[in-house]
């Protein structure tokens, strides 16, 4: 067999190996994602209220100032109930319970501090704020969890939770996606008069 030659044999196996490493890292790139997403999507559990006891009466979390899209800085704790709404702009769930979010401040402004807080510490100002536009919820206040200091302080392990503090800081209601009359019963027992 003079004359053939064998296509493959003059290369070096070094191309093959680097996609064979771009595969292997793809796919675990690809699987440390699906389980990042899957630990953050939302469910619909819920959990009314604290334990009770001695533990039940101190503050949870910690203080931290929201600012609104006009600037207004927001405490939390502050003089009245808060609601805390734990969001990143790529959950999927999450553009609702910020609309219900947005619709009970509309309805008892007064009444309580209604912040969102996003957990992503990527996204940007100008993409919260889109996100809250999107939404039609540009009235609430917003914090960014930088260094997941909120989170960590509130326990947070999914997107999509609301946690309701009385003014002093004690927590009287948490749930994934509640309603927004699940919401003003917790407003109630905070303290708030939503709806009046």
């Amino acid at each position: 067999m003079t004359g053939s030659t064998n296509a493959g044999a003059g290369q070096s196996p070094a191309p093959r190996r680097r996609s064979w490493q771009t595969v292997l890292v793809l796919l675990l790139v690809i699987g440390a994602s699906s389980t990042l997403f899957m630990s953050f999507q939302s469910s619909t559990g819920t959990s009314q209220g604290p334990d009770t006891g001695a533990a039940a009466a101190a503050p949870v979390g910690g203080a931290f100032t929201a600012r609104t899209a006009q600037g207004k800085e927001v405490p939390v704790p502050g003089q009245k109930p808060s609601v805390l709404f734990f969001f990143n702009i790529e959950c999927g769930a999450c553009g609702p319970s910020t609309r219900t979010l947005a619709e009970l401040q509309r309805r008892s402004p007064a009444d309580a501090n209604y912040i969102a807080v996003d957990i992503a510490p990527y996204e940007t100002t100008r993409q919260i704020e889109d996100f809250l536009a999107l939404n039609e919820a540009s009235s609430l206040a917003y914090a960014s969890d930088l260094n997941t200091q909120l989170i960590t302080a509130y326990q947070i392990t999914q997107v999509s939770t609301f946690v309701v503090l009385d003014d002093g800081g004690r927590e009287v209601f948490r749930a994934v996606e509640p309603s927004e009359e699940q919401l003003k019963a917790a407003l109630a027992t905070a303290g708030g008069n939503p709806g009046a």
